[in-house]
């Protein structure tokens, strides 16, 4: 099986592009406008942002342990081959992020999580994780500043909601005219209440480096998508991890 081409595309190039391809008289990619992904980082933190005081379903959370099997130490607990750990992440620094910064927060089925980081100390994150929320209550300053100045910086690689996490970066004004969904039972709601989103019908959708979910089994479905996506440079540990989460390989579908 040939090697999947790190050129950008996520889908095919028109005709018209093909035919300039093969007519153009010159060859340098910016004639050409060939873009090529640049490779994975080996070093990446992850920020899960925390708002309020409700209990986070421990199911909003599979996409942060999905992630973690990329890493050389989850690859390595997975006793993963020799070609799947060399390709590995080396470091994964994933944070835990709230208003205060301290103690621990719920999770359903009765488990708590310590809080790493406050809103007002946390680093740039490469990566953001929203999960879903019972509340409905609004943000604080410190929560909207902390998402408009993560977003907006080029270190930002993505962000994911996760099923109603998405009301959180509506709250911030960040889906402004992006394409974004959510949970069935809340859309007619978001749609009334945020008007200039872009609110769409499917399991998880993507506007540039914003993804969204309608639910923590979909979100599965929408970080494996990224991942095939951004770590194209390391196919085995890829693979691996992906399978190793249970995650239907893509040819999977066709046979």
């Amino acid at each position: 099986m040939p090697s999947p081409s790190p050129r950008g595309y996520t889908s095919f190039p028109s005709s018209a592009d093909l035919f300039y391809f093969c007519t153009t008289s010159s060859t340098s990619e910016e004639d050409l406008n060939i873009h090529y992904a640049p490779p994975s980082k080996s070093s990446m933190k992850i920020g899960v942002l925390i708002f309020g005081n409700d209990q986070i379903q421990m199911m909003d959370l599979a996409v942060v342990d999905l992630l973690a099997k990329i890493g050389r130490n989850g690859l390595s607990r997975l006793n993963a081959p020799t070609a799947a750990q060399d390709e590995a992440v080396d470091e994964l620094d994933i944070r835990y992020v709230n208003e205060s910064g301290e103690g621990s927060f719920a999770i359903t089925s009765g488990a708590r999580m310590p809080v790493t980081n406050s809103f007002g100390d946390a680093p740039q994150f490469d990566i953001l994780i929203i999960p879903g929320s019972f509340s409905a209550s609004e943000l604080p300053v410190s929560a909207i500043t902390l998402l408009t100045t993560q977003v907006s910086s080029p270190e930002m690689i993505a962000i994911f909601c996760v099923s109603s996490g998405i009301l959180r970066l509506a709250q911030s004004g960040i889906l402004y005219r992006k394409r974004a969904t959510g949970p069935p039972s809340l859309i007619r709601t978001l749609r009334q209440r945020y008007p200039e989103t872009i609110w769409e019908n499917m399991p998880w959708a993507r506007h540039d480096h914003l993804w969204s979910s309608t639910s923590a089994i979909s979100a599965l479905d929408m970080v494996a998508a990224w991942m095939r996506e951004y770590f194209w440079d390391r196919q085995e540990a890829l693979q691996y991890s992906l399978t190793a989460a249970g995650i239907a390989p893509l040819d999977h579908d066709e046979e």
